[in-house]
């Protein structure tokens, strides 16, 4: 029986991310045919997850996502799969700890646990969600890992190359909770330099998963005519049961020197939190002219009280 031995595993579930637009997973964009820089051996997956939405007990879900070859050399997959949590204010991710809302790594099934690809091949692989009709309501979160293996040519173990997760989240219906709280919600009122940042943090409470909202307006100190607003596309991240999860929301076009009204909004479930301020930029070098010119007019009017009283 050979040997395994784990060479480079990488699992490109972002989580974030969770960054930008609420997205838990993103993967690079991939030319159509394999260039000469490529590495010998790399995997690649698209979409990366599926938000499966509201999940009756006793039914069943499917979907396919593709699994491509952009490496040179032809290796071997397997599919596998796993619970998915996020873990601190950060959302890392976590793929090993099991709880009740992960119990959806047991329910999938897959087409095809194995297969081989050549360079620049690609296959679809199909799933499907089996919800136990027993199923208790609220989150659930799991991913369907795929595994590149190859033959080592040095001794012909079996090493392991890299390990990509297709995300697969939703809310399976029953009973349900839905409370959130905002426990901080933050604008500073002085940035030595742009860009003008709000931070927050959010925690759910119930027990299936939603987006909060960021939402940042910034007006003129003597104007009410908004210099920057997201209103229209407000930034969103997914927020799992029992978790909380920080973010930051920015005001890239900031000048360097500047006096603003600056409002942040966030929202979880109906719980909403409004924070304004007044936003003073300045540059360090800028407070040290100012300091500079205060102590100048300070030494003047001095000098000349003492001279006068000297005169007297």
């Amino acid at each position: 029986m050979s040997t395994i031995r784990i060479k480079g595993l990488v699992l490109w579930l972002l989580t974030a991310a969770f960054v930008g637009g609420g997205s838990l997973g993103m993967v690079g964009r991939v030319s159509a045919a394999v260039s000469d820089d490529a590495p010998e051996y790399r995997i690649a997956i698209t979409p990366t997850q599926k938000n499966l939405g509201d999940l009756e007990p006793g039914e069943e879900y499917t979907g396919e996502f593709e699994i491509r070859n952009t490496g040179k050399q032809k290796f071997d997959y397997k599919v596998s799969f796993a619970p998915y949590s996020a873990v601190g204010v950060n959302y890392d991710a976590d793929f090993a700890t099991e709880t009740q809302y992960t119990d959806i790594a047991k329910w999938i099934s897959v087409d095809q646990e194995s297969g081989s690809l050549d360079s620049d091949g690609r296959v679809t692989l199909k799933y499907a969600v089996n919800v136990p009709s027993d199923a208790h309501g609220g989150a659930q979160a799991g991913s369907i890992m795929v595994t590149m293996v190859s033959l080592d040519e040095n001794d012909g173990n079996i090493k392991t190359e890299r390990q990509l997760g297709y995300l697969l989240y939703g809310n399976v219906n029953g009973r349900i909770t839905k409370t959130g709280k905002v426990l901080e919600n933050k604008v500073p009122s002085f940035l030595f330099n742009p860009p003008i940042v709000g931070t927050s943090l959010v925690e759910n409470t119930g027990n299936v998963y939603t987006r909060a909202t960021y939402k940042l307006q910034v007006f003129p100190l003597f104007s009410d005519e908004e210099v920057y607003t997201n209103e229209e596309k407000p930034e969103d991240n997914i927020i799992f049961p029992e978790t909380k999860r920080y973010n930051e929301i920015k005001w890239e076009g900031a000048p360097q020197l500047g006096i603003f009204k600056v409002r942040q909004t966030v929202k979880i479930f109906d719980e909403e939190s409004v924070t304004e301020k007044l936003v003073f930029l300045c540059p360090i070098w800028f407070l040290f002219v100012i300091i500079l010119l205060i102590f100048l007019i300070v030494f003047w009017i001095v000098s000349r009280a003492i001279k006068r009283k000297r005169e007297a």
